[in-house]
């Protein structure tokens, strides 16, 4: 899950919750180990009743079994909470480098190829003899590259 989960240590707010509308519910009873905690929001919630437990992103929930009550469907599971993954800022940072370096190889791969033979050739038959069309091509290149980078630093 990449967001948030809220969960809740009284059971009564999860059924009423999960059997609310007559229509059929679903209710994860979470077992913690040791270090699988979420974070007590009751100090700073405007329902302190409702005892919130928050879980970051990138927790998992390992199935053990399952119940039927009433009309919810009980789905005891373990919390595991990835202590290794990369948090969301690193990923999006992650993803932002290898953007930019893609944007440097392509900017690369356009110099290399309006410098070539090939290039020449073209330009002489364009009537190009002092490179216009290649200067044109590369500053185009160029400016669309850099806004791709700008858009990923976002």
């Amino acid at each position: 899950e990449f967001a948030f989960m809220s969960t809740t240590t009284e059971r009564e707010v999860a059924m009423f919750y999960a059997s609310n509308d007559n229509k059929p519910g679903l209710v994860f009873e979470i077992q913690l180990g040791m270090v699988d905690r979420g974070a007590d929001l009751r100090w700073m919630s405007q329902y302190p009743h409702e005892a919130e437990i928050c879980f970051g992103p990138l927790s998992g929930l390992q199935v053990i079994r399952t119940r039927v009550e009433s009309s919810v469907l009980i789905v005891e599971v373990r919390m595991n909470v990835n202590m290794v993954s990369m948090t969301l800022e690193q990923v999006v940072a992650k993803r932002y480098k290898v953007v930019a370096g893609m944007c440097d190889n392509i900017m690369l791969e356009i110099d290399k190829s309006i410098n070539g033979d090939d290039w020449t050739t073209l330009c002489s038959q364009l009537n190009d003899a002092d490179g216009k069309v290649k200067v044109v091509i590369h500053d185009i290149a160029q400016k669309q590259l850099s806004k791709i980078k700008a858009r990923g630093a976002e």
